[in-house]
């Protein structure tokens, strides 16, 4: 667990606010631990996926035909995933969550810059570069050079949610640093912050989509294969024949 706080406040303050809030923090730790322990996803129709933070029900089709590309479409209320069809249900999980993966990554690529563009202005900064990446712990980052990455998966929760990450990292364009100076233009920027950003902090670890481990291969199948390993491999009695030839 970290702990923010504006660079000019001693840390005698900061050790009474972590003991005042010592066994909220435990409560919601353990309430984050059980959050994300129950969000493990097989990628097979009827689970739910958030967008924008509303679930929508999974639908996967499968298709024979060769060649034709995976297809997600958000329609009547469900997402519908066209994947071709599989050998296994771990393969055909795969293909589902890159499927979705994309899609998440497209759609976050044209929300969000907008709202970026919105906040850049309330700011009074020039718009920045926006780019979606792949982060693991953080929802977004600011540089110095005035581009903002988000973390894709950013587009999984309520638009609330997301106009506050975006809102932060814009700030941080202005204060390089979480000082009081950086935590006031945020609230001028955006009163509810706190509120906004505690939610963020429960709901946030059900915005994902856990990578499937790749299928392992049966004992049987490990079996056949190491049989067609060892008859590839000549005999030494075999090589000599062939030297001399």
């Amino acid at each position: 667990m970290s702990v923010v706080a504006p660079t000019e406040t001693h840390r005698t303050k900061i050790a009474e606010v972590i003991a005042k809030k010592a066994k909220w923090v435990l409560q919601q730790q353990e309430h984050f631990r059980h959050q994300h322990n129950g969000y493990a996803k097989q990628f097979v129709s009827g689970e739910s996926f958030f967008y924008l933070g509303r679930q929508y029900k999974l639908k996967v089709r499968q298709i024979k035909t060769a060649g034709q590309p995976a297809q997600v479409q958000l329609v009547r209320g469900q997402f519908l995933v066209t994947v071709p069809c599989a050998s296994n249900s771990a393969t055909r999980a795969m293909a589902v969550r890159n499927d979705l993966v994309q899609w998440y990554r497209d759609k976050a690529g044209e929300y969000v810059p907008r709202i970026a563009a919105l906040f850049s202005d309330r700011l009074g900064l020039r718009h920045a570069t926006v780019q979606m990446r792949e982060m693991k712990q953080r929802w977004g980052s600011a540089g110095s050079n005035g581009r903002v990455s988000f973390n894709w998966r950013i587009i999984m929760a309520p638009k609330r949610l997301v106009e506050y990450v975006i809102a932060h990292e814009l700030c941080h364009l202005k204060h390089n640093d979480h000082s009081r100076d950086f935590w006031r233009l945020l609230e001028r920027t955006m009163p509810d912050y706190e509120r906004r950003r505690t939610e963020l902090a429960i709901i946030g670890p059900k915005f994902d989509l856990p990578e499937i481990p790749s299928p392992r291969p049966s004992p049987a199948l490990r079996e056949r294969e190491k049989k067609d390993h060892w008859a590839q491999i000549p005999s030494p009695a075999l090589q000599a024949r062939e030297q001399k030839r």
